[in-house]
């Protein structure tokens, strides 16, 4: 095997350098340090991997770059926490049946990435991507001095119960309030998502209303980047 030493090369512009012919192999030890500062032409190199962290200068081809043992992946320019959504009430919520889970009609948006969510007749996000996704809904039930002595609140996909949180109590509330969340794998760009509440007390012509309006009654949702 031949051994070329080389410390500097004049001049150092515009002169052609040969390293082996057609078929040879050329190798850098372990522990040599290879830099370049121009252009790698390194559609040649047909078998290994290329260091792009070390040649500094040029493009990282894919998602993953090597910088000495580690290996680091970089997501796409693209991904991003879209489609999301917040909705709330525009207003106190109507009268409240007992014992049943009814859809919350979040009537106004306080943001919306992509005009996913209706605020006007289903009262549903739409994401439209597969993916999976952060979901959180919370009321507050109002009823004076009658209480109900178990409330629910639940994540609706595609017309189906998917996930509910439920609070009893023997104690006489004018407020009560009750959140959820969830993490679920959409995998069809079709799938939907409401919120729903159900609340049952002793007396059964007690109505309920969704109260203090604004920011307290929330539902929104994110896609998780994975």
């Amino acid at each position: 095997m031949s051994k070329v030493n080389v410390n500097a090369i004049e001049p150092s512009t515009g002169t052609d350098i040969t390293l082996g012919a057609s078929g040879d192999t050329i190798t850098v030890p372990s522990g040599a340090t290879f830099t370049q500062s121009g252009t790698m032409n390194a559609s040649a190199i047909t078998a290994g991997t290329i260091d792009t962290a070390r040649l500094g200068s040029g493009t990282a081809s894919s998602t993953t770059i090597l910088y000495g043992d580690q290996t680091y992946k970089t997501e796409p320019s693209s991904e991003a926490n879209t489609p999301a959504f917040i909705a709330k009430y525009s207003g106190d919520g109507s009268g409240f049946a007992n014992a049943t889970f009814v859809k919350l009609s979040f009537d106004s948006e306080v943001y919306d990435s992509g005009s996913t969510y209706d605020p006007t007749t289903n009262y549903r996000w739409t994401p439209g991507v597969v993916g999976k996704y952060f979901l959180y809904a919370r009321i507050i039930f109002q009823a004076g001095s009658t209480s109900p002595s178990q409330a629910k609140i639940a994540i609706y996909k595609n017309g189906s119960l998917l996930q509910y949180v439920r609070w009893t109590t023997a104690t006489t509330m004018g407020d009560w309030s009750v959140q959820i969340t969830h993490i679920d794998d959409s995998t069809s760009a079709s799938d939907y998502y409401e919120a729903y509440a159900y609340q049952n007390n002793a007396t059964a012509s007690t109505s309920f209303t969704i109260g203090d309006s604004g920011n307290t009654n929330l539902f929104y949702g994110y896609r998780i980047i994975t």
